[in-house]
This record gives structure tokens, C-alpha cells and sequence, in this order.
């Protein structure tokens, strides 16, 4: 009679999906300073974080490190910040 073994597969190597790019100090410099030109934008409209956020249709916590620059921002978040904010998405690099 033959038996069944019970064979582990190998693990599977982790794939890394993050970029390495984020944990450079120029991309890190950049993003703090295009949360503060957010910020600054937001402050400017008389905008609280939460409305800002809904307006962009993003998750407040996520719009938060946005701005605190923790946050690598994708594109379709900028462009919906700057809708919120009715800024063309230029401006949000405005001194980045």
C-alpha cells in the first residue's frame, strides 16, 4: 500500500511591492513640503482637514499624513485634493 505523504511546500519568497524611492531624504524633504503646501492651501479656503478629506473623497486619517508628508500621495489623490480645495494640481507643488 502506498502512502500519501504530506509534503510542505517551499515558502513562498515575500514580494516587495513598496518602492525603495520613498526612503530617500529628497523624496522624503518633497513630500513634507508638499503636505505643508497642502496644508497652507487648505488653511488659506478656510477648510477644516475632515471637510478637505471628504471633498477629496479620501480617508480622513490617510488625507492627515498627506499633510503631515508620511504619505506617499498617488496622483488620483492630488487631483482630488485639488479639486476640493478648487486649485489647479500645479499649485499643490507650488515650492515643492
Amino acid at each position: 500500500m502506498i502512502g500519501l505523504c504530506s509534503a510542505v511546500p517551499p515558502a513562498k519568497k515575500k514580494r516587495k511591492w513598496r518602492s525603495d524611492a520613498r526612503a530617500s531624504p529628497q523624496v522624503a524633504k518633497a513630500l513634507r513640503r508638499l503636505g505643508q503646501q497642502i496644508r497652507s492651501l487648505r488653511r488659506s479656503a478656510g477648510l477644516t482637514q475632515e471637510t478637505t478629506a471628504e471633498r477629496a473623497k479620501l480617508d480622513y486619517k490617510h488625507y492627515q499624513a498627506i499633510e503631515s508628508g508620511s504619505s506617499n500621495v498617488t496622483v488620483a489623490s492630488l487631483i482630488g485634493i485639488a479639486k476640493a480645495l478648487k486649485v489647479k494640481a500645479a499649485e499643490l507643488f507650488d515650492g515643492v
